[in-house]
């Protein structure tokens, strides 16, 4: 059976905020080293992120197709059978950033 699965990908570049232990643990590296050489931080623009993101779901086992939807087109769609929605979401967290599985569904036949 088809599905049609709905992720919300953050394309600002940020990563999910550390728990207050590694703050602190960053807080002391950021004392210790100098800003210049580690500190920096590394600006990737929306399209490039966008890309990745839709590289990851077309190398899924399984996938169909890919789209980019919503207002900031930072919702990936992908369609396809046998399509493991956590695994993906998973790997897209892992490789880009933030991300939230937003549903998945059944794909509706084309009228």
């Amino acid at each position: 059976m088809k599905q049609k699965i709905v992720i919300k990908v953050w394309t600002d570049g940020q990563r999910c905020r550390p728990a207050k232990a590694m703050k602190i643990v960053i807080y002391v590296l950021k004392l210790m080293m100098p800003y210049d050489i580690i500190w920096k931080k590394s600006s990737i623009s929306t399209a490039k992120i966008t890309t990745k993101a839709m590289k990851i779901a077309v190398t899924s086992p399984g996938v169909a197709s890919v789209a980019l939807t919503g207002e900031e087109k930072n919702q990936l769609v992908v369609t396809g059978e046998g399509v493991d929605a956590v695994n993906l979401t998973r790997v897209i967290r892992q490789n880009i950033g933030f991300a939230v599985l937003l549903s998945v569904e059944p794909e509706s036949a084309k009228e």
